[in-house]
């Protein structure tokens, strides 16, 4: 309701309806200004009112690893699930400039293994079809080759940049390209959206570390790029824990 329609109503009727006398006149603009007052005390307090909260992002998660890509010691005590997009910058960044530093320090030493899954974000036209290529190059056993190709190679992600990689790597071509168009791998990198957004990764890159079980992995969820020195930190820590 309109306020002034708001303030004439609380008007007494008789106000407009016959002569009223001084005293009158004056106690009626007494009370409108008293309600205007009021009225802008709710106002203030609607304006000022505390924003909702936010729901608090979690910290930890529980996501599967089984029969998604490994590197490393099956039984290495720590595993590190990345949820990656091959067309955003930020996961190339930490490619660049902390993976290379955990496989050699960890993953190649036994004490880390690290798990891939997909979550390729649906304003990244090559996302998906760079993720189906990892997997179709995994049926060659070539599936790091592929993924360091394409984080290696900034920005080539086309069709035709991706056979370039292929022929690079040494995969079949053939067989690779038939595997491109098959759709085999769909319903799986659709499983690994859900799962990472069921547990909050929204985004990529992001991370679960925590100690390795046969198929599950509960642990500290990790969101971003970070430095080396923080995922460091992370698996020392669970290293020292018994």
């Amino acid at each position: 309701m309109p306020l002034w329609v708001f303030v004439v109503c609380l008007v007494p009727v008789t106000a407009f309806g016959e002569s009223i006398t001084k005293e009158q006149g004056d106690a009626i603009l007494k009370e409108l200004k008293a309600i205007r007052q009021e009225l802008t005390q709710i106002k203030k307090r609607g304006l000022t009112a505390p924003a909702p909260r936010r729901k608090a992002k979690p910290t930890s998660a529980r996501v599967a690893t089984l029969g998604n890509p490994i590197l490393g010691d099956l039984k290495a005590p720590i595993t590190l699930v990345e949820f990656t997009d091959y067309q955003c910058p930020f996961c190339r960044k930490f490619y660049l400039q902390a993976y290379k530093e955990l496989k050699k320090q960890y993953v190649d030493t036994g004490k880390l293994r690290f798990v891939l899954r997909d979550l390729p974000l649906g304003f990244h036209q090559y996302a998906k079809p760079a993720a189906i290529a990892t997997h179709c190059a995994g049926e060659q056993d070539k599936f790091w080759q592929m993924h360091d190709a394409l984080f290696e190679e900034k920005g080539k992600l086309s069709p035709p940049d991706i056979l370039l990689h292929a022929e690079k790597i040494g995969l079949k071509n053939e067989s690779f390209k038939s595997c491109l168009t098959s759709g085999r791998y769909d319903e799986g990198i659709t499983q690994d959206v859900s799962d990472a957004n069921k547990v909050g990764i929204t985004g990529t890159p992001g991370f679960v570390v925590g100690r390795t079980t046969d198929n599950m992995v509960t642990g500290t969820i990790i969101s971003g790029t970070r430095p080396f020195s923080v995922f460091k930190a992370e698996v020392d820590k669970l290293l020292l824990e018994k």
